[in-house]
């Protein structure tokens, strides 16, 4: 039997508080994904948990742990905990959050750097929540000349604003650290295929927010050792060539998007692109091959006789369990070179671009 064709493995799932695994779950719901910075959860439990005589609750705010198969997926917090009753019984919702979510939730201590980047600014902020950081880029990433941090704007909206300007992405790892990377490049274990893994697959394509021209007019104030003059009225532009009419759109950058106009309104095309284009593909069980499914990882569509028909990014993932579904994960896809810092875009006749390939292929232009 192939990969594609095994049936859906029964997870372990568990919720770790104060030392303790809780287990027994009705409904289970676990997310992530490259456009969240901190993974959620939701759980529903009964009151009396499997193999303990004395029913318990899940504390609120008590630093936790998701487990599947003793893998931590989300490592954080519970926010929520919900208590129903009703003729047949008593149960508690638990719903939390990586330990990521202090920087969405809460603002920094004010800070006036010059000189200053994303990394360090990471560091220095996630260091107050006691988050580690992870910097899964290669190469070095520039630095602002002057940053100062705006009141009332929290952690994450302003590192979001310097990732932005360095075409990288916030994302978290299951073990509550903060991860800045660009587009993964490992491959699932298994592709995706109708008649085999697959339940459900759905394509679309959307005009609505791409634009055939994309200006980026920069406002910073630049410095004597960074191109001060020539920086403060940076501007940039790309085409995206896939767009069939007219429609321009600039984008004024806030303070802390320096550096390269050009290179911000070349990502901007890029990522519009991809949310102009997804997958959204419900899977049965949680696994490709051996391991869980996971957000930044490249998977292949397959077609007749297991051809590749596409080769797509995925951009998030829930791990589900209900009564009416059983246990599948849902997925969120884009292509690849949506999330690349300069795309590739495929070529039409006389040069000029279009979208096509999978989705022309699948009657979706």
């Amino acid at each position: 039997m192939s990969d594609t064709q095994r049936q859906p493995v029964r997870p372990s799932v568990r919720l770790e508080v104060d030392g303790k695994l809780y287990g027994g779950w009705k409904d289970i719901e676990i997310s992530r994904s490259l456009e969240q910075c901190a993974g959620t959860f939701r759980l529903s439990v009964t009151d009396r948990w499997p193999q303990q005589s004395q029913s318990r609750q899940v504390p609120v705010g008590a630093p936790c742990r998701v487990l599947v198969n003793g893998t931590p997926v989300i490592t954080g917090y519970v926010d929520d905990v919900e208590a129903s009753y009703d003729p047949n019984g008593h149960t508690y919702s638990v719903t939390g959050r990586d330990k990521t979510a202090d920087l969405v939730d809460c603002c920094p201590p004010s800070t006036q750097l010059k000189g200053g980047g994303l990394i360090p600014l990471a560091r220095r902020w996630a260091a107050l929540f006691g988050i580690e950081v992870v910097v899964a880029v290669s190469g070095s990433l520039a630095t602002a000349p002057n940053f100062k941090t705006d009141e009332g704007e929290t952690c994450f909206e302003m590192l979001e604003r310097l990732a932005r300007a360095n075409a990288v992405m916030l994302t978290t790892d299951g073990r509550g650290r903060l991860v800045i990377t660009r587009a993964g490049t490992a491959k699932a274990a298994v592709g995706l295929k109708l008649g085999g893994n697959l339940k459900k697959l759905t394509m679309s394509s959307s005009m609505k927010e791409r634009f055939s021209v994309i200006t980026v007019k920069g406002q910073s104030g630049g410095s004597e050792s960074w191109n001060g003059s020539t920086n403060a009225q940076a501007k940039g532009s790309a085409i995206d060539s896939r767009v069939p009419r007219y429609r321009p759109l600039t984008l004024v950058a806030e303070q802390e998007e320096y550096g390269s106009a050009t290179t911000r309104a070349r990502h901007e095309v890029a990522i519009r692109y991809g949310k102009g284009h997804k997958v959204q593909a419900t899977v049965n069980g949680w696994f490709a091959g051996a391991e869980l499914w996971r957000h930044n990882t490249l998977a292949d569509l397959l077609g007749d006789k297991g051809k590749v028909l596409s080769t797509q990014l995925i951009v998030g993932v829930s791990y589900k369990l209900s009564d009416s579904d059983g246990w599948i994960s849902e997925l969120t896809l884009s292509p690849k070179e949506a999330y690349d810092l300069i795309p590739d875009a495929p070529k039409g006749k006389k040069g000029k671009g279009k979208d096509g390939g999978t989705w022309a292929s699948m009657g979706v232009s």
